[in-house]
């Protein structure tokens, strides 16, 4: 017969058997926890991952976007077997409203829009290093900022908002340049991250006394025509004052009117039949007017007018047209040549028979003047002698405006706002 010990023992091993058991079923419930979790955090870090990579390549197509923008136009790349001129800008003046640039990925196939106010622009990437941000049948796209002023639904011109950094608030509707939307969708994998960005050319705020300021006297003789009203971009070449039309007020803006001629205290010294006409007067020879920097001129620091000179587009008068920042360290003598933007000259600057100029003219020397030359922007002359400036029938007209078209390719793009849709 069994003994009582025997069956103690028994009973003791049967429990230590279901124990082991249940803790072998909790083990393999906590590695199976253990491996969903770390599947889990797996799973959450790919996805975490791919949305960063999409997040970048989002943030890329907005560099290209901004790059693009600031480009100025004549240049010729070749990308996926495409040959185009990179740069994206609205011509328009006032800006088209309905205006579009879309930035894709070609696959064999170029795209154009039947709609002259969208352009289709292949991307500058190669096909087979693409970053997703222009996937096939998708693009980028950029768009003027539109408010609908009127609520009638239709973009009119004067709806398009402008950034000035000379007006409080900036944005308006009435002067500056136009504020870009950017909207772009960067991939990876299914991770997709949307960036709608707005941005504005550096806003540089020209900053001129009058349609032309000498620090020294100016001698105006034969006849010159000197307009200080503020004209528009679209005034055609070789207006003159007291024309009907195409001068004032036919294309003058409403407001942002200068005098025609200002100097910090030396006399302007009027011969034959000139025609000075500005706002509140014609002459100014304060002792008490300043004269400006270039710097101090387009309301930016020395040390962007620096950047600009050093990266400037020409360096001499010997092409034409001169577009673009023309930096010349002498004195320069110009004939029959066209151009627009900024024409710095360090010497004496000489011009002479059909010369045509739209935008600034900022002379450290002496400014002489023979034939018919016309200029729509300004003119600037800190001059050695008395009379820095002297004429045969020009014509020289104020435009705020055309300062800040002619030189604004020689300004980046900044961000105004960015934020993720």
């Amino acid at each position: 017969m069994e003994s009582m010990w025997g069956q103690d023992q028994r009973a003791v091993r049967g429990s230590a058997l279901v124990v082991a058991l249940m803790m072998l079923l909790a083990l393999g419930f906590v590695g199976a926890a253990l491996v969903l979790t770390t599947g889990a955090d797996l799973k959450i870090a790919g996805d975490g991952r791919r949305a960063t990579q999409a997040q970048f390549a989002a943030e890329a197509g907005v560099q290209e976007a901004l790059h693009r923008l600031a480009m100025a136009a004549g240049t010729s790349v070749t990308a996926n077997d495409v040959t185009f001129d990179p740069a994206l800008r609205d011509q328009s003046v006032p800006p088209n409203p309905d205006w579009e640039a879309r930035i894709y990925l070609p696959q064999g196939t170029t795209l154009v829009s039947a709609d002259p106010s969208i352009v289709y622009a292949p991307t500058v990437q190669q096909a087979a290093q693409a970053l997703d941000y222009a996937q096939t049948g998708g693009y980028l796209t950029i768009r003027h900022k539109w408010v609908d002023a009127d609520h009638d639904g239709d973009r009119d011109a004067g709806e398009v908002v402008l950034y000035d950094a000379s007006r409080l608030p900036p944005e308006n509707f009435a002067s500056g340049g136009p504020v870009e939307v950017i909207e772009v969708s960067g991939f990876r994998g299914q991770a997709r991250r949307r960036l709608r960005v707005e941005a504005v050319r550096f806003p540089f705020t020209p900053n001129v006394l009058a349609a032309i300021s000498s620090d020294r006297g100016v001698d105006v003789r034969g006849n010159v025509s000197i307009c200080g009203f503020n004209h528009r971009a679209a005034t055609p070449v070789n207006s003159t004052l007291g024309s009907a039309p195409p001068c004032s007020p036919n294309y003058n803006e409403a407001d942002g009117h200068l005098v025609a001629v200002t100097t910090t205290g030396d006399i302007v010294d009027r011969r034959g039949s000139s025609d000075l006409s500005g706002y509140p007067a014609a002459i100014d020879t304060s002792s008490s007017n300043p004269f400006y920097s270039l710097a101090q001129a387009l309301g930016v620091t020395q040390d962007i007018v620096d950047e600009i000179l050093a990266h400037a587009d020409h360096t001499s008068a010997d092409t034409s047209p001169l577009d673009g920042i023309t930096c010349i360290d002498g004195d320069a003598r110009i004939n029959n040549t066209t151009g627009s933007g900024l024409l710095y000259v360090k010497g004496d600057l000489d011009v002479s028979g059909n010369f045509t100029w739209k935008g600034l003219i900022y002379v450290e020397g002496n400014f002489s003047i023979t034939g018919t030359p016309w200029v729509l922007g300004a003119v600037m002359v800190r001059g050695r002698s008395d009379y820095a400036f002297s004429g045969g029938s020009p014509a020289i007209l104020y435009s705020r405006d055309m300062i800040r078209l002619a030189l604004e390719s020689a300004f980046k793009y900044v961000v105004l706002s960015w934020k993720e849709l």
